[in-house]
Parts: structure tokens; C-alpha cells; sequence
């Protein structure tokens, strides 16, 4: 993938600087691009063709889109997305049937400029050059299947200019670290046993658990991906009541900033599950819970409770000692842990192509059900969305979907938790930093507690689509209000986008480019110089970005 943040650059190109650009792609982009077994999260053309498949009926697998990567194997006995099958089928090198190798993606990407725009993907949020590589390759023998995607990143990190206090700009993590980063990590590599619709193993893959389109509660591919025991399905298990999809995993967090415990660097243990339903009796309707507890690692005491968090009870006076001549929490609370509670529904209708989703999450575990029902909003967050497409022709249709992602804190918290003035968001905590890898959010890349609404449309056929997608994002409302006791004279930041987006397919190539135009109001929560009291004037500042993709398909061996 190949990505250009501009900020403050001439819009005109001189013909030389043109000849290095197109030197530049020539380098980078001509590695060959293959999918194996897993369908990675990190290239969302791929994602977004497979679920809009469904969507129109050309592809007839059942999969819901709560828990991805998606596996291949769903397109195996499927007859009506032959497009998508020779895009996505694994190009065996040697062996044939249960026992082969085959070649994994291999993504080469750049990303430069100057201020970043908050999103999900690959990249940091950091100033200046980035480049990104993955490669490797994918082995099965009989139910044994090793993935091995080491992934390379480096980033120039240069450092941004705050306008406002250190101490308020550094709760938000923008840099990382000092100086240049570079990191290699296992990536998307794993070692499963697999039997059946269903998998066991360990690996370093990203995962997104929940309906999302463009932005996720809990996990996405905004971090790193951590390392983890897993057990799931690798497709829906089919019963008399109908199909089931779940994961189960045990993980292991690191921050960025490591902390140090005894002399010994902590981390952060993860437990996780969920699982999604689709009732035989009601087709394309799917529901669902996901529940993550997170803790460091200096709190284990080696019992079961520790390991498996997310058996406990939702009611939180159940966990404490109810025959305490006072009752309280802190007892509970003082262990340090931290979860996260989540629903979802998704409903699909190929007949109208519409899709309908919605997902609910709570990170504070409610005293009883009194107050869940009295207090909903309560340390919640929430996004839905849709998606619909309107057929042009036999092959083309125009795509129209939208998307609210609403993380700022109620103001029940004020009530809750007196004196805390603000600072509150879905993703952090106060013992245990955040619910991050490495710096990096798990859930969405508009940070921990950002609004944003998103609106596309655009003509699709394939690969291929042309389109405009609008946003409006209301950054770090927790820092915000904290700082400047909201309403203040600085006002919000916000973003406002219009994207222009360009994806073609030239036989085994796919291309896939967008413009992101933005206008940030008070940018920074600044001021301009010539402001005042009595007419305060927020800084306002336009930058563009620009991103290209080249993804060169290799076509299966037909003979496999």
C-alpha cells in the first residue's frame, strides 16, 4: 500500500518530480500480492468486495462479519464468486490437496507527509516517511497449518508541534517515542490444528471482532498484532438451530512505555471471547456478545479467576463481600483489571441488498441490573451503520453506505465518579493505561474517545469503483473537556473530509487510490494570533492526503 499525507506542499508537480514519483512506485509496488488461507484484515479492498458479495447475492457463503480474518475455506464450495476465487485462492508451490505450500501476501508500502489522518490501517500515526513490508508463506499438512508473515516497519516519527499545555497533549500519545522507529514483528503468523469448522492454535494476527465497516469497539487493525492462544471457527458451525461462529482467546499486551514491576518489565494479560448466532428460522440475521478483560501481569495470583475473567458475573455486586458493614466496591475495583463488554446485530436481505448493523459496548461493570437499566449510557460507546447497493446493470451497482462511531463519555460519569473533571474515554483505564498494544489503539484508529460519522457513495463493479466518502470527526472530546472545561473559547477539533476514491482492476492488477481533502477547525484547540476574550478565534488548517495501492493477483494453480 502507498500512502502520501501532504501538509502544507504545492498542489502543482513538476514533470521530474512526476518521473521520481512513478521511480518510487516502480520500486515499491511490483511485488507480487497472493492470499493464502487467512484473508487478512490489512487490505480493506479485499474485505469490503467480500462483504459486499454477500450483500448482492454473487457470493452465497453465510459468514456474519463479526469475527475476521475470514478463512478461505469459506469460497471453497462456493460456485457464484469465481472473482473473488481466483483473487483469494492460495497459489500452491509444491504438493497437492492436505499437504502444500503456498504463497503468502507480499505488501510493500509508503506512507509521508505531514499531520496524519486518524484511521485504521497499517501505518502509525506519526509524522514524516513510513514504509511497510510483509511477506511469507503458508504450509498445511493434513489438520497442521503453519502461517509464517513476518512484518517490517519503519517511520521517520518526527516530531509535531503542540499548541496547547505538554502536560494535557502528552495524555494523547501522537509521537512515538524519540527519533526514528523500526520494528520488525511476527505479523500475520500462526500454527493451528484444524478440524472441522473449527481451529486451535497460537498466533500474532490481527483480528476485528464486531459489525463495523470502517471503525470497530474492540479489535481491528489499528495496533500491532499481539500474541495469543486461539480457538474459533474458521467457518459457521452448522446446527439444527442454526449457524454459530465464536473465538476464544488468551493474550498478551505491551505498552508502549514499558512498566516496570519487582525490575521486571510488565505486561498486560488479555482474555477474550465471542461469539455470534445466526437462528435458522430468521436467514441473514445475525447476534452476538464479545467480552475482553484485561489485567498486568504483576496481579496474578495464579488462580482460575485471573486466567478466565470472562466468566464472571456482569453484576458487579456479586463480586464483592456483601456481608461488609459497609458496602463498597473499591475491593473489587483495586484488583486492577479492566473489561469490556459489547452486543451486536447485523441483518443482511440479498433480496434488497441492505445491510442494517449495530453494536453496543460498556466498559464499567454495572452494580446490578437496577442500575444497568437506570444507567445505560453509562461508560458506553456505541456505532451503526448501513450499507446498500443499487443495481446499474448485470455487473455494476452504485454502493451506498454510512457509518456513526460515538465513544465520548456521557455525562452520567460526572455523576457516577464526582471530581473527575473529564478525561474519561472508552479505551483507557485508570490502572491500566488503555485498552492499546504498543501505543496503539485495539478498537478504532480515531483514538479513544473521538466521534466520527461517515457517509460513501460510489459506482462498484469488481474491484472496480469510483466514489466520494465524507467524514466529520470530533477529536479527543476526554482531553477536551478535561482541559478546557468544554464549552470553552477554543471550541472543538474538527475534522471535516470529502475523500475521492479510485479503484480499478487491469486483469491481475488492482489499483486503488483515494484524495482525502480535509479542514480541521481549532485545530489543536488553538488559537489564532490575532484572538481575543471577547472574540476568540480557533486556528484552522487544510491539508491533503493521498494514498495509492498496487495489489498484483496471482491466479491458483488450476490443477489444484
Amino acid at each position: 500500500m502507498f500512502k502520501i499525507n501532504s501538509y502544507a506542499y504545492p498542489l502543482s508537480i513538476t514533470l521530474k518530480m512526476k518521473r521520481l514519483f512513478f521511480l518510487f512506485l516502480s520500486l515499491f509496488y511490483f511485488p507480487l500480492f497472493v492470499l493464502g488461507q487467512s484473508i487478512p484484515i490489512a487490505l480493506p479492498i479485499l474485505d469490503e468486495n467480500l462483504r459486499r458479495s454477500q450483500l448482492s447475492g454473487t457470493a452465497d457463503f453465510s459468514s456474519s462479519f463479526l469475527l475476521r480474518p475470514l478463512n478461505w475455506t469459506l469460497l471453497e464450495n462456493d460456485s457464484s464468486s469465481s472473482y473473488l476465487k481466483d483473487a483469494l485462492s492460495p497459489r500452491r508451490l509444491i504438493g497437492k490437496k492436505k499437504a502444500f505450500i503456498s504463497i503468502l501476501p507480499v505488501y510493500s508500502g509508503s506512507q509521508m507527509g505531514g499531520i496524519p489522518y486518524p484511521e485504521a490501517s497499517v501505518f502509525l500515526q506519526s509524522k514524516g516517511l513510513q514504509t511497510y513490508l510483509s511477506a511469507g508463506f503458508y504450509g498445511q499438512l493434513g489438520p497442521l497449518s503453519i502461517q509464517l508473515q513476518p512484518e517490517f516497519i519503519y517511520s521517520q516519527n518526527r516530531a509535531y508541534e503542540s499548541g496547547i499545555s505538554k502536560s494535557a497533549w502528552t495524555e494523547y500519545l501522537e509521537n512515538f517515542g524519540e527519533g526514528k522507529y523500526a520494528k520488525i514483528l511476527p505479523g500475520q503468523s500462526s500454527i493451528k490444528l484444524n478440524f472441522g469448522a473449527f481451529a486451535a492454535g497460537f498466533s500474532t494476527e490481527n483480528i476485528a471482532w464486531g459489525p463495523g465497516q470502517f471503525n470497530s469497539l474492540l479489535f481491528s487493525n489499528n495496533a500491532f498484532g499481539f500474541e495469543h492462544l486461539t480457538f474459533n471457527t474458521r467457518r459457521p458451525s452448522k446446527t439444527f438451530l442454526g449457524d454459530f461462529e465464536g473465538q476464544f482467546i488468551m493474550g498478551k499486551l505491551q505498552d508502549f512505555y514499558p512498566r516496570v514491576s519487582e525490575g521486571i518489565e510488565d505486561w498486560r494479560y488479555l482474555n477474550g471471547i465471542s461469539f455470534s448466532y445466526q437462528p435458522k428460522w430468521i436467514k441473514g440475521f445475525y447476534l452476538g456478545i464479545s467480552r475482553v478483560f484485561q489485567a498486568y501481569n504483576s496481579t496474578n495470583d495464579k488462580s482460575f479467576s485471573f486466567y478466565f475473567p470472562i466468566i464472571e458475573p456482569l453484576q458487579k455486586e456479586k463480586l464483592v463481600n456483601q456481608d461488609a458493614p459497609i458496602f463498597n466496591t473499591s475491593e473489587y475495583d483495586d484488583r486492577g483489571q479492566d473489561q469490556q463488554l459489547t452486543g451486536f446485530v447485523r441483518f443482511v436481505n440479498p433480496a434488497s441488498k441492505f445491510e442494517l448493523y449495530f453494536e453496543y459496548g460498556r466498559r464499567d461493570h454495572a452494580l446490578n441490573w437496577r442500575d444497568a437499566t437506570i444507567t445505560p449510557e453509562h461508560a458506553r460507546a456505541y456505532l451503526f451503520g448501513f450499507q446498500k447497493l443499487i443495481k446499474v446493470n448485470e455487473s455494476a451497482n452504485f454502493q451506498i453506505r454510512g457509518e456513526v462511531l460515538q465513544q465520548q463519555e456521557s455525562i452520567s460519569i460526572l455523576v457516577k465518579y464526582p471530581g473527575t473533571g473529564g478525561g474519561i474515554n472508552w479505551g483507557g483505564h485508570g490502572q491500566l493505561g488503555g485498552f492499546t498494544h504498543f501505543g496503539q489503539m485495539l478498537g478504532s484508529g480515531t483514538g479513544p474517545s473521538s466521534n466520527i460519522q461517515t457517509l460513501e457513495g460510489a459506482w462498484v463493479n469488481g474491484f472496480k469503483k469510483i466514489g466520494l466518502r465524507l467524514e466529520r470527526l470530533n477529536r479527543h472530546q476526554d482531553i477536551n473537556i478535561k482541559n478546557f472545561n468544554d464549552p470553552s473559547e477554543q471550541g472543538r477539533w474538527v475534522d471535516l473530509s470529502a475523500r475521492l476514491l479510485a479503484d480499478w482492476q487491469f486483469n491481475n492488477l488492482i489499483l486503488s487510490s483515494n484524495i482525502n481533502f480535509v479542514n480541521s477547525l481549532n485545530y489543536q484547540w488553538q488559537l489564532t494570533p490575532d484572538s481575543t476574550p471577547e472574540y476568540p478565534r480557533g486556528k484552522n488548517l487544510f491539508t491533503v492526503h493521498s494514498q495509492v495501492s498496487l495489489i498484483y493477483l496471482i491466479q491458483r494453480n488450476k490443477s489444484n
